[in-house]
């Protein structure tokens, strides 16, 4: 839209760029920001819960309280043999495998009890039974291995295989185990010890060991804690502080138990060890796989909490780099600076994304920050999530993402996007109160599939992400703004003699008194200057005028007002025990109902205001969503959340219920309110923008009843043809409440060869213009309800056998640019694959160009059972190259036909988009919708069939089933 402005100017809102150059270079001092904060991502994850494993202690007991928890559980895995099972480690010394719902738990094998009195896991947060690798072959080979720490009688009897300090304290060591039957639920066998290293500090030992797709075994192995203050992280003649690959099978090892690899990039190096992969570590946590390529999550000394692309003799810096920043090592407040103009000569390697965090009033220490590497998503599950490397920070149990693509050794770091956190019924929380202590210690797990799971050691639960949900950043808030609003004219008060306008500030001068209807603040003003709002951003600054020492004081602002009877409000107060206080509420024609996710029946958030001071407010309102947020003072956390969907648009305001208090520096930006939708209330109004196309068979041509009107966008109104039946097709059959009438699609003459079959669409050689949003698009959604009510498949009406049938039904898809009424752009069919005809969603991104299938695993009469109304959805994201199957609004679990990259998306240019040519049209019922031949006839009704020109999130497929079978949208 063209910027306006009310009345003298317009916003400047700027999107930020998808990566960031570090700025370090330009600042000839220490750096005191040396990274931006991770930013609202508009995306939160859904977790469910699917067990809680037992409660373990060190041994002996630990005087150090972080190691306290309930267990100290470190990540999950599937065991690679095709059972399903899961493992996860605990520190504390067992292994457990569970069942891909979290039933079945056993403790598969007992590290410290085999181990025996040296096994130490009570000092050091990285102590005891540290992680394990499942060998690739495990089905046949039984293999697995552990890395652990000993200390005790080890430390004088075992001597180390790789140079080690004469005065290490704990020695990490890495054990081949080896099962005597793999399909056992426990462990029996035999073990063998390949490598074992000793360490100076009781932290930053072994940290992950792992498997990489060259079928070797990578170990992370910390700087025992000594890098700050040593060179033995660049010292390639030590293993400590490095990346190690091995060969378990082979023997050319200095110990003989292990071989090394002979593309090893340090090996002929004089004085390096053969097994150095990378170099220059402190305490290399995590790390995963993605194509070929390694992503090590570093967790930082000072500042910079980093991801780096690990590529053989890679260098990172630590000792004299901490991120991309210059390390000092006697500098006593622990800052970081620029790098040297000669930096190049050196050959680091730099993060590819990360964090920082500002440490309490300066100074070194533990500031309780950690980076846990985690993994790019490419599971099919979760399509909004698809490329994204998530990641989160450990102490706080906080989420992040940054995209794959981005991520690139050399190239600028990529910005880093925080999650939020929602629970399985959708609400808003934080890792924090799922896990019930403030120490979260969050750790990620992955399944077979790709699917992301999340842990504490906080309770020893598990959660598996099985969802995004849209928040609040997600929304446009558009670039309209008003702005200097301080005079009596901008303003209209319930009651003009209580307000003061000195010109700076708006003034509540004198308390309200309670009015007759709904309850509602007593006094507040209404701003006129300017339009009314949908989704808006307000930002002002607030003051309490009435001593806070008088119990319960308040500010309110207001939003959404359309009348003194209908509007939302958020209580800022100085108490959080009552029901109206400190809250979001919405009044409509009936007393306040609070709305806000944190109140719990008797508290809400943190009070508000608490003093008498200025406070700076912003207050976010994405009416499309309807997901409201408060942020207070600056904060990037929000004080209060909500989602309502009530009202979509209004005005701005301040008051008090029966206080006195005023507002300064008042900015409202948004989407100024247009005239209201013309979107059917049968769609649910977070999509309702997406929707180009849609048809409810309730909306006849006025010139023509064979023709069915689209009540879809106004700018992209495509009338189809109902072809063959004609009016007679529409059936009085709605497929949900509200609905009165579906279209019924048949074929004629099933035993004959023909072309009559009832179908609808429409086609033009030259393309369909009023469809061109669906030309250079990202995505594309089709939703649509289905009954089957008839022979399924249809018999082949281009033959005469008799027991010919069609090898697929088509219900309903867009057509390419190039079709002949046949081929697709984005289609929901069934189909015969392999054998069995499967329910499918069929996408092709560029015309001509390949196809992608998503085949469901279920027989399709499970999912479609004849006689049964279902509602079906299939969204495809081209940029991701990902596609979403659903049923009633849930997931449908299946996989992809082809193989490798059919869409062609790995790769420049950025964004993937389909061909930019408009669709021919759009077929319903079969193909060509210019009746010159009948194809994959559909016996079968169709309801509220909706075209959407983006791939609609999981959320959004539950909130539109939910939206027209229960009214109650997200």
């Amino acid at each position: 839209m063209s910027r306006r402005s009310f009345p003298i100017m317009a916003a400047a809102v700027a999107l930020t760029a998808a990566s960031l150059v570090p700025q370090a270079a330009a600042q000839p001092g220490p750096v005191a920001d040396p990274l931006p904060a991770p930013a609202p991502s508009g995306i939160g994850v859904q977790l469910r819960e699917i067990a809680r494993l037992p409660q373990s202690s060190t041994t002996p007991a630990a005087g150090d309280s972080r190691l306290k928890q309930h267990n100290r559980i470190n990540y999950l895995g599937e065991v690679p043999d095709g059972s399903g099972r899961f493992f996860v480690p605990d520190m504390n010394g067992k292994l457990h495998t569970l069942g891909r719902d979290g039933s079945g738990q056993r403790t598969y094998l007992d590290v410290r009890a085999a181990i025996g009195a040296n096994f130490h896991n009570h000092q050091g947060l990285g102590s005891g039974f540290g992680f394990v690798a499942f060998h690739p072959d495990f089905k046949r080979n039984g293999r697995f291995y552990t890395a652990h720490t000993e200390a005790k009688d080890a430390l004088k009897n075992r001597k180390p295989d790789l140079p080690s300090p004469s005065n290490a304290v704990v020695h990490g060591v890495i054990t081949e185990w080896t099962a005597t039957n793999p399909a056992a639920s426990t462990f029996t066998g035999a073990r063998r010890e390949l490598l074992r290293v000793g360490f100076a500090m009781y932290l930053h030992g072994f940290q992950e060991i792992g498997f990489g797709p060259d079928g070797l075994l990578y170990l992370a192995v910390g700087d025992g804690g000594i890098g700050y203050r040593s060179d033995v992280p660049q010292d390639v003649k030590v293993p400590q502080g490095k990346i190690l690959r091995i060969d378990p099978a082979g023997t050319n090892s200095g110990n003989r138990k292990y071989g090394i690899p002979p593309s090893n990039p340090f090996l002929g190096r004089p004085g390096a060890l053969a097994e150095l992969y990378a170099i220059g570590v402190r305490d290399p946590y995590r790390f995963s796989w993605d194509n070929g390529r390694m992503f090590l999550g570093h967790i930082g000394e000072k500042v910079v909490e980093s991801v780096y692309e690990i590529t053989p003799g890679a260098n990172l810096g630590w000792g004299q780099r901490e991120g991309h920043l210059t390390y000092r090592r006697n500098d006593p407040k622990c800052q970081l600076y620029p790098l040297p103009a000669d930096d190049a000569k050196f050959g680091y390697t730099y993060p590819v994304a990360g964090f920082d965090h500002n440490r309490p009033n300066g100074g070194c220490g533990d500031s309780g920050n950690a980076l846990i590497g985690g993994f790019v998503y490419r599971g099919t599950a979760i399509p909004a999530l698809q490329g994204k490397y998530v990641y989160g920070e450990g102490v706080k149990g906080l989420l992040y993402y940054a995209e794959e693509k981005d991520m690139r050794a050399g190239a600028p770091i990529a910005k880093t996007f925080e999650l939020a956190v929602h629970d399985s019924a959708g609400k808003r929380t934080t890792m924090r109160e799922l896990a019930g202590k403030s120490r979260v210690d969050l750790r990620f797990g992955t399944d077979a599939a790709g699917e992301l799971y999340v842990l504490a050691k906080a309770n020893g639960k598990i959660w598996k992400v099985t969802g995004t949900v849209q928040t609040l950043e997600a929304c446009d808030s558009g670039d309209d703004v008003v702005r200097d609003v301080t005079a009596a004219s901008d303003w209209k008060p319930v009651t003009p003699s209580r307000w003061r306008f000195p010109g700076t500030e708006v003034v509540l001068s004198k308390a309200g008194a309670a009015r007759p209807g709904p309850r509602r603040p007593n006094e507040y003003a209404v701003v006129t200057k300017g339009p009314a709002f949908g989704n808006v951003v307000v930002d002002a600054q607030v003051r309490l005028d009435t001593p806070v020492s008088q119990k319960d004081r308040d500010v309110v602002i207001v939003f959404g007002h359309q009348s003194d009877t209908r509007f939302y409000y958020v209580h800022l107060s100085s108490d959080n025990k009552s029901y109206p206080h400190n809250g979001i509420f919405l009044v409509d024609n009936a007393d306040r109902l609070r709305i806000d996710d944190q109140w719990n029946g008797s508290t809400g958030a943190p009070p508000a205001v608490t003093d008498m001071k200025w406070h700076r407010v912003r207050i976010t309102h994405c009416a499309d969503t309807g997901v409201i947020a408060v942020h207070l003072d600056g904060s990037s956390q929000p004080l209060m959340t909500a989602r309502n969907t009530v009202l979509k648009s209004g005005r701005v305001g301040f008051g008090s219920f029966d206080n006195v208090g005023r507002v300064a520096d008042l900015r409202i930006t948004g989407k100024a309110a247009t005239a209201e939708t013309t979107a059917s209330p049968e769609v649910f109004p977070g999509i309702a923008s997406a929707v180009v196309n849609h048809y409810d068979f309730e909306h006849p041509s006025a010139s023509d009843p064979k023709k069915e009107d689209d009540i879809g966008r106004a700018d992209s109104r495509t009338p189809i043809t109902l072809v063959n039946g004609g009016a007679a097709m529409r059936t009085a059959d709605g497929a949900f409440p509200g609905s009165k009438t579906s279209l019924q699609l048949k074929q004629v003459r099933p035993s004959t060869k023909s072309n009559d079959d009832w179908k609808a669409g429409v086609y033009s050689s030259s393309g369909v213009a009023s469809m061109k949003a669906f030309g250079k698009a990202r995505g594309i959604s089709v939703m649509t309800w289905v009954k089957i009510t008839g022979e399924a498949p249809a018999r082949n009406s281009n033959s005469s056998g008799s027991s010919d049938f069609y090898g697929a039904i088509g219900i309903a898809g867009v057509l390419s640019g190039n079709s002949d009424g046949h081929a697709a752009r984005a289609l929901l069919e069934t189909e015969n694959h392999d054998g069995a005809m499967r329910l499918i969603a069929l996408g092709r991104r560029i015309d001509g160009g390949d196809k992608q299938f998503f085949v469901a695993n279920a027989d399709w009469k499970t999912l479609l059972p004849p006689g049964k109304w279902v509602f079906l959805t299939g969204t495809f994201d081209f940029d991701n190259g990902t596609i979403g199957l659903y049923v009633d609004g849930r997931p449908v679990e299946g996989s992809y036909a082809v193989k490798g990259d059919p869409w062609k998306v790995i790769g420049a240019p950025e964004p993937d988009l389909t061909s930019a040519t408009n669709p021919r049209g759009i077929k319903i019922g079969g193909s060509h919708p210019q009746n010159n031949r009948e194809v994959n006839a559909c016996n079968c009704r169709l309801d509220g069939l909706m075209f959407l020109d983006r791939a609609v999130s999981a959320e959004e497929v539950r909130a539109q089933y939910d939206w027209v079978t229960r009214g109650s949208g997200l």
